[in-house]
């Protein structure tokens, strides 16, 4: 394991690409520089395992930043206001972490550029090194549409520095960006193993992942460039006023919305890219290379980690100082002893559980639906030894004041007692349980692995595209949406047209991949970010949603725009 975290960059650390020496320079895990290691594919394997070390590191995920930076600006999360206060209100320069958005992803590429620079001109089998090259081209494709997400313009560095590229570069246009994402992501996909190699090796960066990238890429495209589309949303005012004070509102509304054309996105064919996009889901869902697991809970078993369902995750360290990370204790919490375990009928003493979902996501689900039946936490207890429950709307039946056979079936199913207490304040939130498959969950720094790419995400993504490209939802549509809901135990879609489709797929989105950093970037490429977050005004929570124009792209580091003299302002508005 020691050699797995070793790789210490020199020629990355004396320079920033496209940032200031201060944001990037790396503290080394290790005592090994480049003119150490050989030509091997061992030594391969270190410039590949050092870029992807990177992701774990203090400029993403060590120290929490991410997957806030993902996660959290969207009308789902919610927590306490110390936690939501900046960021998640809009107040982006507030946040302690917002400079990763910039400085990770572009540690990311640069690691990927040297690495790529090295291994090049290697002599060992050429089909292993293809696949270290693959795994380095991937990865810096996924950081600039990380980047080009965030910040529409930024520069690209396509070579290392010791190739002759300039330590300063302006912001390209978006399409010239993503001219090069897929490119890139071209090139990776023809040199990765598939996960059926031989030499594959699981958890590692395969083929498949690199198409299903691809598939995102040209869907980011394709929507955000699409005139004058509607779109029905669940959503509206959390809190309502009765005589002087403000009290929760339970059940979110549908609120139809026109979608604006993302600034930047004017010049893309959407059609085009529909067609693209729908055609890459389907080569990864015809590959045979990934499926569903039979129940929606058994994605998230220790034990099925990068398998099957998984195409790229992130890869942790239980108990690791650099390479373990915090997402399951904010999100989910961490348990007072070894032996509790988050299930439906035992309680647990929980610290953390910091962000969550809201009341109005709960409500987004059919009363059998899998994903709030088994995966939501329902009762535990908390620091201070009181048992509690969510969501709100269940007091009665917790309370016995509701007997009918529905309710007497919910309390017995959750455990609830009648002693148990709900307060409607910000620790009272949707804990997920996908957050429990850590290997130790006493412990802070765990081993979630955080998904960053899942096949339930592939066929949405296939059933949006063809939705679009086809002007209302044929068979395999309807066939891939289903099957995601149908896994889950929710009713079958039928007898969508376009519009409703559409909707249909988004929501289905929000409910089947929540807190798995993609929320706010679906309301962003649809182009109706803004609408639906000031529908919602402030949360139940008192969390602010409502946003301006700048909050659709973040502010640039004020640390690059003095570094970099080729980048002349920041984004709109700050």
């Amino acid at each position: 394991m020691k050699r797995l975290k070793t790789i210490i960059f020199i020629a990355i650390a004396a320079l920033g690409l496209g940032s200031c020496k201060k944001a990037l320079v790396e503290t080394p895990y290790d005592f090994i520089n480049p003119g150490q290691l050989g030509t091997t594919e061992a030594d391969a394997k270190l410039y590949v395992n050092g870029a992807l070390n990177a992701i774990n590191g203090g400029n993403m995920f060590q120290y929490g930043a991410f997957p806030k930076v993902l996660e959290l600006d969207h009308d789902d999360i919610t927590g306490p206001d110390w936690g939501m206060g900046d960021f998640g209100a809009g107040n982006f320069t507030a946040f302690w972490g917002i400079n990763t958005m910039w400085s990770g992803p572009y540690t990311l590429i640069k690691r990927s550029n040297f690495g790529i620079y090295k291994i090049t001109p290697m002599g060992f089998d050429e089909k292993a090194k293809n696949n270290a090259l693959g795994q380095l081209n991937f990865l810096k494709a996924w950081g600039y549409f990380l980047l080009v997400r965030a910040y529409g313009d930024v520069p690209l560095y396509k070579i290392a520095l010791e190739e002759g590229a300039a330590p300063q570069m302006p912001r390209a246009p978006i399409k010239e960006v993503y001219e090069y994402i897929i490119e890139t992501l071209k090139l990776a996909e023809s040199q990765l193993y598939s996960v059926k190699d031989g030499k594959y090796e699981i958890g590692r960066i395969s083929k498949g992942a690199a198409s299903t990238l691809l598939a995102k890429v040209y869907l980011q495209m394709a929507s955000g460039a699409l005139p004058g589309a509607q779109i029905t949303v669940m959503t509206g005012p959390a809190l309502r006023t009765v005589g002087t004070s403000k009290v929760r509102v339970a059940m979110p509304v549908p609120m139809t919305f026109t979608k604006n054309v993302v600034a930047g996105y004017e010049g893309f064919d959407a059609k085009a890219y529909f067609k693209l996009a729908r055609d890459k889901a389907m080569e990864v869902i015809t590959s045979g290379d990934y499926d569903l697991y039979p129940t929606y809970m058994d994605t998230w078993k220790l034990a099925n980690r990068n398998k099957l369902e998984h195409i790229w995750s992130l890869q942790a360290l239980s108990g690791d100082e650099e390479l373990g990370n915090t997402i399951s204790k904010e999100y989910l919490g961490v348990l007072k002893t070894a032996m509790q375990n988050i299930s439906l009928d035992a309680p647990q003493t929980l610290s953390g559980r910091w962000y969550g979902v809201r009341d109005h996501w709960y409500e987004l689900f059919e009363p059998e639906d899998q994903r709030i039946t088994d995966g939501i936490l329902h009762r535990w207890q908390d620091a201070n030894g009181f048992y509690r429950f969510f969501p709100g709307k269940f007091s009665d039946i917790v309370k016995g004041v509701d007997v009918s056979p529905t309710a007497l079936a919910i309390k017995a199913r959750y455990g609830f007692q009648s002693s148990d207490s709900y307060v409607a304040n910000s620790f009272h939130i949707g804990m997920l349980r996908k957050f429990a498959g850590v290997t130790d969950p006493t412990i802070d720094r765990q081993d979630f692995a955080f998904p960053f790419l899942r096949y339930a995400d592939v066929l949405l993504m296939f059933a949006e595209a063809d939705n679009e490209y086809n002007n209302g939802p044929t068979t395999d549509a309807y066939t891939y949406l289903n099957k995601v809901r149908l896994r889950s135990n929710a009713s079958e879609a039928k007898n969508l047209n376009l519009e409703s489709f559409r909707s249909m797929v988004i929501e289905e989105r929000r409910r089947e991949l929540a807190s798995e950093g993609n929320r706010r970037w679906d309301l962003i490429r649809w182009g109706i970010y803004l609408q639906v977050m000031n529908a919602v005004d402030i949360d139940e929570n008192n969390v602010l949603k409502r946003r301006q124009e700048r909050h659709l792209l973040y502010p640039i580091p004020l640390d690059e725009l003095s570094a970099n003299k080729l980048i002349t302002g920041n984004n709109k508005g700050w």
